[in-house]
């Protein structure tokens, strides 16, 4: 039977992986940030979520959403890129 196949990459397993698909997926994504102390390299989406800018409500409400599938790795690096965009604007205004 096809239940003692060994499961391949991406197929659900019993034993849970030493780390979540959806939070290597979040390392893993890496975005141009040309602001604050990003600017001119690349940092993971995982980096900007746990950074500064991110208020922890924030955070938790984002990785929540997209472990629950209603938000896409796209829409989590937009919506992170645009807060950090932000934040590092308005600090600079001040």
């Amino acid at each position: 039977s096809d239940k003692d196949a060994v499961p391949v990459a991406g197929e659900e397993s019993d034993k849970p992986p030493k780390e979540e698909p959806c939070e290597t997926a979040l390392k893993t994504t890496m975005v141009d940030v040309e602001v604050g102390e990003f600017q001119g390299h690349k940092v993971s989406v995982w980096d900007l979520l746990h950074s500064q800018y991110i208020p922890e409500e924030n955070r938790k409400e984002l990785l929540e959403l997209y472990e629950a599938g209603e938000l896409t790795l796209e829409q989590v690096k937009t919506v992170v890129t645009t807060i950090v965009t932000k934040a590092v604007a308005a600090r600079a205004e001040q």
